[in-house]
């Protein structure tokens, strides 16, 4: 692997060490400050702007999100945790945000300095990147949403269209990465049956050993929204029923793909 330049810069919201969800093994997992998209339901609204933000808690407590760093000072953090393994597995590394990708220099020379030291490396991305190919060498894994099928809701929902997400997404399984696609199931904006049975058949020629998870809907960041002084922009929603996630998932599975509800 090439080496990489160590002192890009970057900004972060923190680093979590020894997880064992974002991946397979124990990892660290990067969260990165900011992102391109704007999901009204987004449970880590501090982790949309970039720069530094401010949250002012109900109880009087205050808060800054947001930490320059530089992929020097990430790697030397996380190179006494390569000692661990799980299930026989190296200890590998996760970037999530916000949007990784959305920084793109800062991302791509940290891929290239977690790679020269041969860990494991995954990406958890909207998709959105029309260089996010080109990150694919020193990828092991991603992780990819898709919000909505239909490109001008997705446009209107979060501000972008999702050709790029579908291309990448494509060429992503093209190349023979791991790819494991996450849908949030968010009631009234892309739970329609139409709207599953649309990804269903987007997935299919891609179901072998691709994986699917649904992300059922809840409002775990609405104590978020309030410190940073907005407003829930889904106060109203209520998540959705067992029944409801059943009924989707079966729409994927019998198109033969693997499907996890969460």
């Amino acid at each position: 692997m090439n080496k990489y330049k160590e002192n890009t810069e970057g900004i972060i919201i923190n680093i979590k060490h020894g997880a064992s969800k974002e991946g397979p093994g124990w990892r660290s997992i990067i969260y990165f400050k900011g992102c391109n998209f704007c999901c009204p339901w987004c449970g880590s609204p501090e982790s949309i702007p970039f720069g530094n933000t401010e949250l002012n808690y109900e109880n009087g407590s205050k808060e800054i999100i947001g930490k320059v760093i530089t992929v020097k000072e990430i790697i030397q953090e996380i190179l006494p945790y390569r000692r661990f393994s799980k299930d026989n597995l190296p200890y590998g590394v996760t970037l999530s945000g916000g949007e990784p990708t959305a920084q793109w220099s800062f991302y791509f020379e940290l891929l290239k300095g977690l790679k020269y030291f041969n860990f494991p490396t995954a990406v958890e991305t909207n998709g959105s990147s029309p260089q996010f190919i080109t990150s694919l060498p020193y990828l092991d894994l991603v992780f990819c949403d898709i919000k909505h099928m239909n490109s001008e809701i997705h446009k209107k929902l979060m501000g972008k269209d999702n050709k790029q997400v579908l291309h990448n997404i494509k060429k992503t399984y093209e190349v023979g990465k791991n790819l494991w696609i996450e849908i949030p199931v968010i009631p009234g904006y892309n739970d329609s049956e139409e709207n599953f049975q649309d990804i269903a058949n987007f997935l299919f020629p891609m179901k072998d050993g691709l994986k699917v998870e649904l992300l059922k809907y809840g409002r775990h960041g609405v104590y978020k929204w309030r410190a940073l002084g907005k407003d829930y922009p889904l106060q109203h929603l209520m998540p959705p029923s067992n029944q409801k996630i059943t009924v989707l998932a079966k729409i994927i599975k019998n198109k033969g793909i693997k499907v996890d509800i969460s």
